[in-house]
């Protein structure tokens, strides 16, 4: 079984590594630093698991679930991060995340959360029915496109850069990114990724 592990705490993605190395049954480890060289990585293979940390240098773990969504890649997810709180946990039910663990637990229980979602359940098994809080009073003016668009801009990435990530031509990139201006009524980058911060986008 192949799994990726994106985590930016370096000391932590080895021991998880040779914690889930040790499990037997074939499995494969690969570590990133962050999200972006673990979505290149995805475009010459598809692993069985996606063990994600939340809070990461550039793109985070949940921007990244939102752009294996936009994609249709369905490819479990489960979030592992010291700082899970009732509102980044209903974020990344959201964004597709299939279960959740706390870095503080012990190895048995990181083996039972990995078996769970690997074989499509959820972990803990009453995370299939928490709340996503969606918001429902604030409609996103964005298209999907856009709003993987605007995620990756907020990671720093150029739009010949985004326009790889997304399988896409840099021209069309520039069309959506001036849609998403006249959108939020705004004229360049800085004020756009300002003005997406204030309306929570």
């Amino acid at each position: 079984m192949l799994f990726y592990l994106v985590d930016d705490h370096q000391m932590f993605a080895e021991a998880l590594k040779n914690i889930i190395e040790g499990f037997g049954h074939n499995c494969t480890v690969r570590v990133f630093p962050d999200a972006r060289p673990a979505l290149e990585q995805l475009k010459s293979e598809k692993p069985d698991l996606i063990i994600l940390d939340l809070e990461m240098e550039g793109m985070g773990g949940t921007d990244m679930l939102k752009i294996l969504s936009q994609h249709g890649l369905e490819i479990p997810v489960l979030v592992c991060s010291g700082n899970l709180t009732p509102h980044n946990m209903a974020e990344i039910k959201a964004a597709g995340a299939r279960g959740f663990l706390r870095k503080s637990e012990s190895i048995t229980e990181v083996k039972e959360a990995i078996i769970a979602v690997v074989e499509g359940g959820y972990y803990p098994a009453e995370f299939r029915d928490a709340p996503t809080g969606n918001k429902t009073t604030h409609e996103n003016p964005l298209s999907p496109r856009q709003q993987a668009i605007l995620m990756l801009m907020k990671s720093g990435m150029s739009n010949s850069e985004i326009a790889d990530m997304l399988f896409l031509s840099p021209n069309t990139i520039k069309t959506h990114v001036r849609l998403m201006y006249d959108t939020l009524n705004v004229s360049s980058r800085i004020e756009c990724l300002n003005k997406a911060r204030s309306l929570g986008l």
